[in-house]
């Protein structure tokens, strides 16, 4: 009997990191099962997702719109249904997951960094075990748990290293959205312009990321906050940003990060989860969170209204950020934080460019060092296997006839 599998997401980071890896491993372990890809609404959608999903060869793809109007009008997508199959949620909302499942009779599967139960889920799959332990807290039922372990490991390593023309290859992240990045962008044209001057046949690549704004990336470009982080200005030329002195940024699509990641002698940072991926891909970086603007800094909820309050929000957020970043008492990134050891340099304060740039040329020039680093992080980072594991606990479950 036909199976299909219909992998629900719903952005560019969810397809790349878990969609993607879990389809590559389906048609490995399956290629005669159908794979289908529905999209569901969501706040943080580039608007790229179809198109994004259409270039991973599954049988068939479905809109956010196809989605609404089938769990609305019973009108079914052409791209999904067949004689049975399962219905697999890796990221977005879990419920609208169940409801595509409950529409098209089929069981529906979850996979979640963050635990949330229903009792309607077949199994629900997580990445770590501090998650596991948090999830069986919530009550899910013997059997219906499992840890499987962290795709994010899987997308990694499912990508090439990168060809790149020069050495040292520096990997330059300027953030995701644009109230920060606005500020990083000349920040790390800035810091490529002075490593240019110690490393002179060096590469440097920053994946954009697609939440950004043309605004943000042609304003940060014309560095018009560009005294914030000391930072400079530097020439578009198609997709190249050329500094000052004639280095040369190559700006690269988002998800050709892990390529580079393979490739790349080094890193610079924010916090978040790309230094996860920086880890698993055993690179490592400098990860900075900069007080100079602290009222820029994306802060999560209360710290994130109180900056809108008319006239003294800023001022009453940038204490607030500066409270919250001096009272951490844990690493900011995660790398730090998983293997309880100093594998990534963080900086945290008032910096600027310069001052990275002198950071980056003392790491590079003791190699020993960077060696180590790359070769702790590679040893307690997550291994890939999770798409594997995934996979074959739910075929078991289709052999048992559930």
């Amino acid at each position: 009997m036909p199976v299909e599998a219909v992998l629900v997401s719903n952005g560019p980071g969810e397809l790349y990191t878990w969609a993607y890896p879990v389809f590559k491993t389906l048609r490995d372990l399956h290629p005669d099962w159908k794979v289908s890809i529905s999209l569901i609404p969501c706040q943080y959608a580039s608007g790229k997702e179809a198109e994004i999903a259409s270039t991973f060869g599954a049988n068939g793809v479905s809109t956010p719109k196809e989605f609404l109007t089938y769990t609305t009008t019973g009108k079914r997508p052409a791209a999904l249904g067949d004689d049975s199959g399962f219905v697999l949620s890796l990221g977005g909302n879990q419920n609208m997951a169940l409801q595509l499942g409950n529409r098209l009779g089929y069981p529906t599967y979850s996979y979640k960094f963050v635990p949330a139960w229903n009792k309607a889920l077949k199994r629900l799959f997580v990445h770590d075990e501090a998650t596991f332990k948090k999830a069986k807290r919530l009550g899910i039922p013997e059997g219906r748990l499992e840890l499987v372990g962290n795709l994010v490991a899987d997308a990694v390593e499912f990508v090439a290293p990168a060809q790149v023309s020069g050495k040292p290859h520096f990997l330059l992240m300027a953030g995701t959205r644009d109230g920060f990045s606005i500020f990083l962008i000349p920040f790390i044209i800035a810091l490529a312009d002075y490593l240019h001057a110690d490393f002179p046949d060096a590469s440097f690549a920053w994946p954009v990321s697609r939440l950004l704004s043309e605004e943000t990336i042609r304003n940060g470009i014309a560095g018009r906050e560009k005294a914030i982080l000391e930072g400079m200005a530097g020439t578009r030329k198609g997709q190249k940003i050329i500094t000052p002195s004639g280095a040369v940024i190559e700006m690269i699509e988002e998800h050709e990060r892990y390529s580079h990641m393979r490739s790349a002698d080094l890193a610079v940072t924010i916090p978040g989860t790309n230094t996860l991926e920086l880890g698993i891909a055993g690179l490592p970086a400098i990860v900075i969170l900069p007080m100079n603007k602290p009222e820029a800094i994306p802060l999560d909820g209360i710290g994130h209204w109180l900056g809108l309050i008319p006239l003294v929000g800023k001022y009453i957020k940038r204490h607030a950020v500066k409270l919250f970043v001096e009272g951490l008492d844990v690493p900011v990134s995660l790398p730090n934080r998983i293997s309880s050891e100093a594998l990534m340099l963080e900086l945290k304060g008032k910096i600027t460019a310069k001052q990275v740039a002198s950071e980056a040329k003392q790491l590079l020039e003791q190699p020993e060092r960077l060696a180590t680093k790359r070769e702790r992080l590679l040893a307690t980072m997550p291994k890939a296997g999770a798409a594997k594991r995934l996979i074959e606990s739910i075929s078991k479950d289709l052999d048992a006839g559930g």
